[in-house]
């Protein structure tokens, strides 16, 4: 979800339009929506080839995110209709692992990491060197493993995007921003030909950089982010305004200031996993979206993008422009530990593909446990060194809806990322810019 805080979160102020909706069919936090969705080791399944609408989606409804029941239910200002653009066409699975050599550091390195109580009440994690820290969730923590394997799940040294994103209203007003998106893995690296911690990374395991390239008013504008390698540190955020000739240091404290006017909040971007409890929902049969890499990377294949308006539910993926597929998903629960504070959410749900331990969708509750919001990535296979796998930076596009107040935020990569070597040259240089000293010369 980070590409799109980049594309939204750091631009001008953006004043959203409120709106009431009727309370009718609406959802409220029941752990049984999650809990009683099909068990992955259940017989029940949906043909391939099957067609599910707005008028026969309840005969499916144990196999979908609630987020997409939410839109098919027809009880949000934003929702899917009749039109066939949304339709969900079932497809075969697709045969997807993680890369190699990161399933081969699991295997080496997992029996060296745990699970320690923190300060905090939750648990942090020790001893993780390289791949997925528990390739073998269990036991009564399982919930915890998946989690830590969702927040460290494969990334390359480098990946490079290029990225439209929108505000929508809903009126169907549209605000743009453009942005170039690099992201850097800089310690627990599981590449063939780096070092596992390379030696400028000072503490960090993973930044992003993103710099504003349209609107004209906003260009320059650059947000680079580290997320450290202790989960119990906060995470650094740093934004070069051009108005202004310097970067500024944001306060880490702001885990529930929505990012500019933007329906992301900081704690959507970069989190500390030992702040949460984590509850195990199950391990599921859900229909997920696998978009087509011939067309994921146009935003034509996205309700909304080049449309006259919004449309009923601005960001969704045409009909045609992927498939649904069933996929075993891990659900889990994270709940903010009280003794911290206030927090914006009750509970924030993450569906965790299992092949790969890439986080697809996330579903956020109010306090007073209403639903609330949803980040969802879509992703289409990308080859990485010859391998086709998910990777989490490389989604072709993201968004974020607030059901309760019919906001949306949305980006789409134009083309499909670059990765390592692959990189254009002047976004390869990442001892110089993955730190923020680098923010500095941007108008030089």
């Amino acid at each position: 979800m980070k590409k799109l805080v980049a594309t939204v979160g750091i631009a001008v102020g953006l004043g959203w339009a409120l709106c009431s909706a009727s309370n009718a069919g609406q959802i409220t936090w029941d752990a049984n929506n999650y809990t009683g969705m099909v068990d992955a080791t259940s017989s029940a399944t949906i043909p391939v080839g099957t067609q599910i609408t707005v008028s026969n989606w309840q005969q499916y409804k144990r196999f979908l995110p609630v987020s997409i029941q939410a839109a098919m239910s027809g009880a949000y200002i934003f929702h899917a209709t009749s039109d066939p653009v949304y339709t969900l066409t079932v497809g075969p699975t697709t045969n997807l692992t993680p890369y190699r050599k990161w399933i081969e550091d699991g295997e080496k390195y997992s029996g060296q990491v745990s699970l320690v109580p923190a300060p905090t009440g939750g648990l942090t994690m020790k001893g993780w060197v390289a791949g997925p820290p528990f390739p073998n969730p269990s036991g009564p923590h399982r919930g915890e493993e998946i989690m830590y394997n969702s927040w460290t799940p494969f990334r390359p040294f480098i990946l490079f995007s290029v990225d439209n994103g929108f505000a929508v209203d809903r009126f169907g007003n549209k605000s743009q921003n453009d942005v170039t998106a690099d992201f850097f893995q800089l310690s627990h690296l599981s590449e063939e030909n780096e070092p596992t911690n390379l030696p400028y990374a000072n503490g960090m395991f993973y930044v992003s950089r993103f710099e504003i390239t349209a609107p004209e008013q906003s260009k320059y504008t650059t947000q680079l982010q580290s997320q450290p390698d202790d989960p119990m540190k906060h995470p650094e955020t740093f934004v070069f305004l051009p108005s202004l000739r310097r970067s500024l240091r944001l306060s880490s404290a702001a885990r529930c200031s929505p990012i500019s006017g933007s329906d992301w909040v900081q704690d959507d971007n970069a989190w500390n996993p030992p702040f949460f409890h984590v509850d195990f929902l199950g391990e599921k049969k859900v229909l997920t979206l696998i978009m087509d890499p011939a067309k994921a990377f146009d935003g034509h294949a996205y309700v909304g993008i080049f449309d006259s308006t919004g449309g009923s539910l601005p960001g969704w993926p045409k009909a045609g422009s992927g498939h649904y597929e069933l996929r075993t998903t891990d659900l889990i629960d994270l709940k903010w530990i009280p003794q911290l504070g206030s927090y914006c959410f009750s509970h924030r749900v993450y569906y965790v593909d299992r092949a790969t331990w890439v986080p697809i969708l996330l579903e956020e509750y109010d306090q007073e446990n209403k639903f609330w919001k949803t980040g969802w990535n879509k992703y289409a296979p990308l080859k990485v060194h010859g391998q086709q796998t998910l990777v989490l930076d490389g989604y072709c596009s993201s968004v974020n809806v607030d059901w309760q107040n019919a906001h949306t935020s949305i980006s789409y990569t134009t083309g499909i990322p670059t990765i390592d070597n692959d990189v254009p040259a002047q976004y390869r240089d990442v001892s110089s810019l993955s730190q923020p000293g680098s923010l500095a010369r941007i108008m030089q």
